[in-house]
């Protein structure tokens, strides 16, 4: 078609394809790009085979490589080189395990929706989309079984982040595209930021009361050792992560595979206990109080260490009795300053993330009639900023504290703050109101 490009048809195959020849350069032999154009209709085809000429001649005139690669090996190349920064210790092997499955899934699923195959194929506007497909049907290719539902902004945003990564590192110094499309990201609101919503006193009372029963040695469904360490292991987990804030894998660490050492999690050395006394006017005299626990946090998800003097000493000790005890009628060798103090005492390492996420989905359903929130690990947190900002602690502190960035404390503050002004900002001169916090419900 006027020497830019050819129609042609196949004996065994009825439809008309677009053919572009390319020349051989530097890293490519001479060759053909071809389309199926999946019309019969030679009128429709001009039309089609010439929006596909237009796509390869901007791409030419933008100075990008024309290549016939497809889509999936460029993105098995990416996810190559991306291996490469696992190994050099650029990056966790869970961010490489994240990257890998958007690559493999979602993202080869949204191109085979839209019917690309080439990198050729990629425009400025492919991606205006997305959000919607990845909101509307994405998410319903998910393999999940059970609780399948639509992502979160923030997933779709972090999704996002990993297509411009790829652009930015990748396709554009390759030279496969010139520029990078412009994909939206949406601005969290408050209840993007309520995911992880902080527990309630009074639930989280139920909470550990009812893991107090639990985790006894008689307790139905304990029947072996490894299912009571099991059991009082996540107890005391929940009880030091809920009075300190410190994140799961700062308090129950990771191991990474390929470089075969911990990465992060709370030792027994990490861990300080201060006794206190404090003044009894009964007694007339300084009497016991209970002690202080000062956590060294020193791997943290910032990178930056940080010390939490808490209320969590009461639990660490009876955690460290029960250990003790467990440890000599199993078998086990006495434990040392530089053991985890969640540790799995069958393999020296953490327990899995899964492990202590599926525990709590139980529980969860186990009291799902006495909890109001879609509470997760991460609620433990949470709460403990909401705890600190109700005593009075100032928000640098509590940011200190826990490593949070300044914004999201400032959050979680006004957050608090508008809650605690529902009686001024409710209350009524005719008559008197007695409020009542528990008693609150939702219309829908």
């Amino acid at each position: 078609m006027g020497g830019e490009f050819s129609l042609v048809r196949f004996d065994h195959r009825p439809t008309w394809y677009f053919r572009f020849y390319l020349p051989a350069s530097a890293g490519q032999r001479r060759g053909y790009i071809k389309r199926s154009l999946k019309t019969q209709d030679r009128n429709e085809a001009e039309r089609r085979a010439y929006e596909e000429w237009r796509k390869l001649k901007t791409l030419q005139e933008d100075g990008g490589t024309v290549t016939s690669k497809n889509l999936q090996e460029v993105m098995d190349d990416w996810i190559d080189a991306s291996w490469q920064r696992v190994v050099t210790g650029e990056i966790q092997e869970g961010t490489w395990k994240s990257k890998n499955l958007f690559f493999k899934n979602q993202l080869r699923l949204f191109f085979q929706a839209k019917g690309l195959k080439r990198i050729t194929d990629l425009q400025v506007d492919t991606f205006d989309d997305y959000r919607y497909w990845r909101m509307t049907e994405g998410w319903k290719y998910s393999k999940k079984t059970n609780g399948r539902r639509p992502p979160t902004d923030g997933t779709v945003n972090s999704e996002i982040g990993l297509i411009n990564e790829w652009f930015n590192n990748h396709l554009i110094p390759k030279g496969y595209v010139r520029r990078k499309p412009k994909i939206r990201t949406k601005t969290l609101d408050h209840d993007d930021l309520a995911a992880n919503p902080p527990i309630p006193l009074k639930e989280w009372e139920k909470i550990w009361r009812w893991m107090e029963s639990w985790s006894e040695s008689d307790a139905k469904g304990v029947n072996r050792p490894q299912v009571h360490y099991w059991r009082n292991c996540f107890r005391h987990y929940l009880l030091v992560a809920y009075n300190s804030g410190a994140r799961p894998t700062e308090l129950v660490g990771r191991f990474n595979k390929r470089q075969e050492q911990l990465d992060r999690g709370l030792t027994w050395g990490d861990v300080e206990i201060q006794p206190r006394t404090r003044w009894s006017p009964k007694a007339n005299k300084e009497i016991e109080d209970k002690p202080v626990s000062i956590l060294d946090i020193r791997k943290t998800k910032t990178g930056v260490p940080r010390e939490v003097p808490c209320l969590a000493a009461t639990h660490l000790i009876r955690w460290k009795k029960f250990v003790d005890e467990w440890r000599s009628q199993n078998g086990y060798p006495p434990v040392q300053s530089t053991d985890l103090v969640f540790v799995n005492p069958g393999t020296g390492k953490p327990f899995s993330y899964t492990c202590f996420s599926r525990t709590w989905d139980q529980i969860r359903k186990q009291l799902a009639d006495s909890l109001t929130g879609h509470y997760t690990l991460y609620s433990t947190r949470s709460s403990y900023v909401t705890n600190q900002l109700e005593e009075g602690i100032p928000s640098d502190y509590v940011c200190k504290l826990t490593g949070h960035a300044y914004e999201v404390m400032k959050r979680h503050y006004e957050r608090m703050q508008m809650r605690n002004l529902i009686p001024e900002v409710t209350k009524r001169t005719y008559g008197k109101r007695y409020e009542n916090a528990h008693g609150a419900y939702k219309l829908v």
